[in-house]
């Protein structure tokens, strides 16, 4: 039958040898409290895999045949060896077992945590630019809609970077989407955020423009659309979140605003 965790009541009333291995916060520290703990011992070891692999060891580590690890308890998951060999309570093996499925349980959690943070990280963020990507936007854009909070969005759209991709290749185009992209993070600076959409399409959410609006937008005409390689530049379209009762609708005037002025470039060059 499993045992069951030592209440505190039974934690205070214990040897100090079961509360030291209670609180062992690696399994490490188990086998150096065991060795401490236990008079006469010149050794211990916690092993693992059936008791071919050993997790852990204090002191010096027993190898010798009939020093071979005993199970801590009858589902034999840990095992335990000591030398020389002593009978060690079957109270402390117990806390030991315990001790050593909650440290395998919280180095689970926190693995598939790990995992979990990685895997939200690259289903936020675009692989090529490695800006955050549309998903990223619909959460920060929630986000700032629960609050209350006043935003503007830019549509930027790369005017003549197909040319460059046909001329030069995929490989200048990827260059050249990472550098756009990696220019517009650094002009913005820390009052706003830079996405990738796809393509040759960027957005800009601005949060904290140290000016008015009309300020913001004319650093915007003014700055955005910059001659940054030849033949290339942008496109762009600002709404402002009031101008709409819809995030959705924000969104699709920026975008409307930005393809005029895609048009009206193109008719000024004659295209």
């Amino acid at each position: 039958m499993a045992s069951s965790l030592p209440s505190p009541a039974q934690l205070q009333s214990a040897p100090p040898l079961i509360v030291q291995v209670a609180g062992a916060p690696t399994c490490e520290a188990i086998a150096e409290q065991v060795l401490r703990g236990v008079p006469g011992l010149r050794g211990v070891a916690v092993w693992g895999e059936g008791g071919t692999l050993v997790l852990a060891s204090a002191g010096e580590r027993p190898a010798e045949p009939h020093e071979a690890p005993v199970p801590l308890t009858e589902d034999a998951e840990y095992w335990l060896s000591t030398a020389p060999p002593t009978p060690l309570p079957p109270e402390l093996l117990a806390v030991i077992d315990l001790r050593l499925r909650y440290l395998e349980a919280r180095r689970s959690i926190e693995r598939l945590s790990g995992r979990l943070s990685s895997m939200a990280t690259a289903a936020t963020t675009d692989p090529l630019t490695r800006l955050p990507n549309r998903m990223a936007l619909d959460a920060d854009l929630q986000q700032l809609d629960a609050e209350g909070a006043p935003f503007a969005v830019v549509f930027i759209d790369l005017d003549g970077f197909k040319a460059i991709n046909d001329q030069h290749g995929h490989a200048m185009g990827d260059s050249l989407l990472k550098g756009y992209g990696l220019w517009l993070s650094r002009v913005t600076g820390p009052w706003g955020r830079v996405y990738r959409m796809g393509g040759d399409e960027y957005l800009l959410l601005v949060t904290h423009f140290p000016g008015s609006n009309e300020a913001f937008e004319a650093w915007a005409h003014e700055r955005l659309p910059t001659l940054f390689v030849d033949g290339v530049t942008a496109s762009i379209g600002i709404a402002w979140r009031h101008e709409r009762p819809a995030i959705c609708e924000v969104l699709k005037l920026a975008d409307q605003r930005m393809y005029q002025a895609k048009t009206a470039q193109a008719r000024a060059a004659g295209r």
